[in-house]
């Protein structure tokens, strides 16, 4: 018996469409198109994650006959499912906008809450370096969320690089929707944070008073940026085929050139012209942002500068600024 044999039988007895299916090994549809049309054959990897996913041996998939397995109702895929999540997408991204938000959050929320504790708080420690102290512990414990979230996320992508939009219009408008008033939220709970000072900033009478208030901003700002990140990347949620474009920018060249061989000519360039230009945009912004925290770190141990928060701001408009050039150059013909 043929390995094609198989596979179109292992499928048949799940109710898997051939896209369900190049969803779960990491491929695209074509590529499971040519397997059971015998015009290729997969890799060893794809081998034993085909193996993984219908519970057979190797030498079962490749050399043995599984036509007479029983089909698994309890396994199987619903017959309207379409091209249904059935890589835990949806759960990754929304455990991904946790941790992202949490993260971000703690590097801001330690500058508002070194500058309350330091109004609120007398003695040596109040000069500056209480600040610098939760600034530092809450970068700590962003960086120990953000990374290994970051490299989570990668290997997810190396895992499934190219997914099939299964959202329907209908799923797509309610988390749009959802995202909103994320946004919307996030939005306001910054323009309090800066009213707040401008109302009050004023009737500060002590240094006391004006750290207190301006640390209050601060994690009014922060809880704002965490619901903004929040929602953003539930938002990237839904445009899979850019998460296509990030998966394949992941992979080495060798398995995504087997990705793309599958593909027409015209989407094959799209896609590569992507993998450049995404990897140069990460590229300048991890140059920008080490700059801007070189920078910063001078600005509050050596200048004893107030400001010394300001180049992560702006680290952040240049990096916005360097993906909008890249999507300009992503989406030209």
């Amino acid at each position: 018996m043929s390995f094609r044999d198989n596979l179109q039988h292992l499928r048949a007895t799940r109710n898997m469409t051939q896209e369900q299916l190049a969803m779960m090994v990491g491929v695209s549809r074509q590529s499971v198109t040519k397997w059971e049309a015998e015009r290729a054959y997969p890799e060893m990897d794809k081998l034993l994650k085909i193996c993984q996913i219908f519970d057979c041996t190797l030498d079962e998939l490749v050399q043995g006959d599984l036509t007479d397995r029983e089909a698994e109702p309890e396994k199987s895929v619903p017959a309207d499912a379409g091209a249904r999540d059935t890589i835990g997408y949806v759960d990754r991204f929304k455990t991904r906008a946790r941790r992202l938000a949490v993260g971000v959050m703690c590097f801001i929320i330690g500058v508002g809450l070194g500058l309350m504790a330091s109004g609120l708080v007398s003695g040596s420690m109040a000069d500056g370096s209480l600040i610098a102290v939760f600034i530092l512990l809450f970068v700590i414990a962003g960086l120990a969320i953000v990374i290994p979230e970051a490299n989570r996320h990668v290997l997810f992508m190396k895992e499934h690089p190219f997914v099939i939009d299964f959202f329907s219009a209908e799923e797509r408008a309610e988390q749009s929707a959802s995202s909103s008033r994320g946004l919307v939220v996030g939005i306001g709970l910054i323009i309090c944070g800066v009213i707040l000072v401008l109302v009050f900033g004023g009737s500060a009478t002590t240094d006391a008073a004006g750290s207190v208030l301006c640390g209050t901003m601060m994690v009014l700002i922060a809880v704002g940026v965490a619901f903004i990140v929040h929602a953003g990347v539930l938002l990237d949620m839904l445009d899979v085929e850019k998460y296509n474009y990030d998966a394949i920018c992941e992979l080495s060249d060798s398995e995504a050139d087997a990705l793309l061989d599958t593909f027409d000519a015209e989407k094959r360039e799209h896609y590569l012209r992507n993998r450049r230009v995404n990897s140069m945009v990460g590229t300048a912004c991890g140059i920008i942002m080490l700059v801007a925290t070189v920078v910063g770190l001078l600005l509050l141990f050596v200048a004893r500068a107030e400001m010394f928060w300001v180049p992560w701001p702006i680290g952040g408009v240049c990096c916005g600024i360097a993906g909008i050039v890249g999507g300009f150059f992503k989406n030209r013909k």
